[in-house]
């Protein structure tokens, strides 16, 4: 028969005691610091989905087939939405013909359709691309944050920045193109030709004011661009063509008919055509057989567009973001037509070309 005295037992007691309490206080903490991490798990994902998550609406001012059917907009659109993925920012995309409306009240009307269809998604942003696009729809948005790009009249042109409207502008490469024209084949006077549209009529009307501007930094005249909507025109404007060269701004929509002139096709007959030298304004007129482009680079334009659209989602204000100008340029050669022309380009401008299309 075991005997326990009455001190061990009362000391087995209170040990058994002390355990239990030890055992309750440390339940509690254990059950608050669960409380305490699922809290701290919490915060970090509504903190991150608050600061990268939102839908982005991206109005382009031009018909769907003609948008996805034109390299020179992928490189744009790309790394825009690279920028957005990278961010967890979803977005839709809004097409409106504005050029197709017969007037400036049905453009608005059309403008004011848009926003609705727009509003529809809830966006935190809209990024909107063109011309047009900021006159007849962004303008008529005022409790939405925009970001407008790829748009070529001057910001002040547009009444550009607003309260909610801010963005990226292109930079005039006009000067560094005929500047190097001068160089390579001596011209003296230029013509533009390019597509009737609102964005091409900003652009003429700013180039025509700084024509004595652009004589005295490049050596080259600006004689006139010829906006045109049909090939038969454009045709006729390039074969009677006066000038030591021409300069196409843009071959979208060029109609022959009902049917649109492929970019390509337009570009190769105008270089075949043409009683002088031939240059271009995009990436797609060197590599299709322009002498040369000099380009405004369409990714880190649409890379600069994103990043504001990120900061407006962050919490910067538009009033904190000022306009921007895109930051990079690029030269395109087409040793191909160089050749064919018998046109000798310098070393030292073909060995500054960002590419060479040979």
């Amino acid at each position: 028969m075991k005997i326990t005295s009455p001190v061990i037992a009362n000391k087995g007691k209170k040990d058994c005691t002390r355990m239990s309490r030890w055992k309750k206080e440390m339940d509690v903490m254990l059950k608050w610091r669960k409380i305490a991490v699922f809290c701290i798990l919490g915060l970090a994902i509504c903190t991150g989905s608050a600061w990268s998550e939102g839908k982005v609406a991206i109005i382009a001012g031009l018909p769907e087939a003609t948008m996805k059917s034109t390299p020179t907009f992928d490189p744009l659109f790309q790394e825009m939405e690279e920028v957005l993925k990278a961010n967890n920012v979803s977005w839709e995309y809004f097409y409106v013909d504005l050029d197709k409306a017969p007037d400036d009240a049905a453009r608005m009307t059309l403008g004011k359709e848009t926003i609705n269809k727009v509003k529809a998604i809830n966006p935190k942003v809209i990024i909107v691309v063109f011309d047009n696009v900021i006159t007849y729809v962004a303008k008529q948005v005022e409790d939405i944050p925009v970001v407008a790009g790829y748009f070529f009249g001057s910001p002040e042109s547009l009444g550009l920045p607003t309260k909610n409207i801010t963005g990226v502008a292109r930079r005039s490469f006009a000067a560094d193109i005929w500047s190097i024209a001068n160089q390579i084949t001596g011209a003296k006077t230029v013509s533009m030709i390019g597509r009737n549209n609102f964005s091409m009529v900003q652009v003429k009307a700013g180039l025509m004011a700084k024509a004595d501007a652009l004589e005295k930094i490049s050596g080259v005249r600006l004689k006139d661009m010829y906006l045109v909507e049909t090939v038969d025109d454009w045709k006729k404007h390039i074969e009677n063509c006066s000038e030591d060269l021409i300069y196409i701004v843009g071959t979208t929509m060029i109609m022959d008919g009902d049917k649109e002139v492929p970019s390509p096709e337009l570009i190769r007959w105008t270089v075949d055509h043409a009683k002088v030298p031939v240059v271009g304004a995009t990436e797609d007129a060197a590599r299709d057989g322009a002498l040369f482009s000099v380009v405004t680079s369409e990714g880190i334009w649409g890379k600069q567009m994103a990043d504001m659209v990120i900061k407006i989602i962050n919490g910067t204000p538009v009033s904190e973001i000022p306009m921007e100008t895109v930051s990079k340029g690029k030269l395109l050669i087409n040793a191909k037509t160089a050749t064919e022309k018998k046109i000798e380009i310098p070393y030292e401008i073909l060995s500054s070309a960002d590419q060479v299309f040979e």
